[in-house]
């Protein structure tokens, strides 16, 4: 019980409608520094928008999240992927961040900085928008002053 936050034997079934419960969609096994962790992701109790109410997108957070121990988004891509020799190729962090930067300041030069385009998501609410955007937003109006945005937010 002291290892988890409800600070209860999750080992054993929890009654429903209390603060301990969730759903099988808001838990998962994931990989941190190597080690399995288990997580649960759940709406908060507290929320004055949603008073604790999960969508539908929000409440399989957890289930959407890459995990080889439960299967589930292994689709999803663990590295960077680059164009190269006429197809995908996987390459580190710091080589396509490399590539991202000689790319934008060529165009930059080239066209000026109305000459930049960038396409984005902004998907708000439990489905994490802020804190999965606030660093490119950050980056593309803050620090590059990007003016040609496209933001696509999926149904």
């Amino acid at each position: 019980p002291g290892q988890n936050k409800f600070g209860v034997n999750l080992a054993k079934q929890q009654p429903a409608e209390t603060a301990n419960w969730y759903g099988p969609s808001m838990y998962n096994i994931v990989r941190q520094n190597g080690e399995d962790v288990h997580i649960v992701i759940k709406p908060d109790k507290d929320c004055v928008v949603n008073s604790g109410l999960g969508s539908v997108r929000g409440a399989r957070m957890a289930e959407m999240s890459y995990s080889r121990a439960r299967n589930t988004e292994l689709q999803r891509l663990t590295d960077p992927m680059v164009w190269r020799y006429g197809s995908m190729q996987p390459t580190s962090w710091d080589d396509a961040l490399d590539l991202v930067a000689r790319v934008t300041a060529a165009v930059v030069k080239e066209q000026g900085e109305d000459g930049l385009f960038v396409s984005m998501f902004d998907h708000g609410g439990s489905a994490g928008g802020y804190e999965n955007t606030w660093g490119t937003g950050k980056l593309y109006f803050g620090s590059m002053k990007v003016k040609n945005v496209r933001i696509h937010n999926r149904p």
